[in-house]
């Protein structure tokens, strides 16, 4: 049973992300971006007073390179600002830009328009159920690669 259950989850969470990936890919090409902007123009969509890179990083679980490459190609693009401030440009806030406003108003549009396409059937508190357990799931999971010891082979 534990076999089938995790092949189950694998394929499934596997076939999801492919799916979610495709799609943001699809979209953002529209507006010459890659799938990995729309993160970061969600995270920053009605966040006049902005955000640091080390708190995307923290809110995305990502490493500072990656936040900085993204953040990099969106400011050239002309999506995103930084405000200026004291300390390291990584301390600064970013926000949106008049332009990226209106690529987040667009994915708003676009996710709740496949959000209901993929989950409205589903009641209200399956899909509550579903999410809390998602994020359980998601929590251990992490909790897991933190402790190499529950990995170790048994002799």
């Amino acid at each position: 049973m534990q076999e089938n259950r995790f092949e189950l989850f694998d394929v499934s969470v596997s076939l999801i992300c492919k799916s979610i990936q495709k799609i943001k890919s699809e979209v953002m090409h529209a507006y010459g971006l890659k799938s990995s902007h729309v993160f970061f123009i969600v995270q920053l969509e009605g966040r006049d007073e902005g955000l640091t890179a080390t708190e995307l990083s923290h809110a995305g679980r990502m490493d500072k390179a990656q936040i900085s490459r993204v953040v990099s190609e969106l400011i050239h693009k002309g999506f995103v600002a930084r405000i200026a401030g004291e300390g390291q440009k990584y301390k600064n806030k970013l926000i949106l830009t008049e332009s990226g406003k209106n690529i987040a108003r667009d994915l708003d549009y676009l996710i709740a328009r496949a959000l209901e396409y993929v989950s409205g059937s589903i009641p209200v508190s399956d899909l509550e159920v579903f999410y809390r357990t998602l994020f359980t799931i998601s929590d251990n999971l992490s909790s897991l690669i933190e402790k190499p010891e529950a990995l170790a082979p048994v002799n």
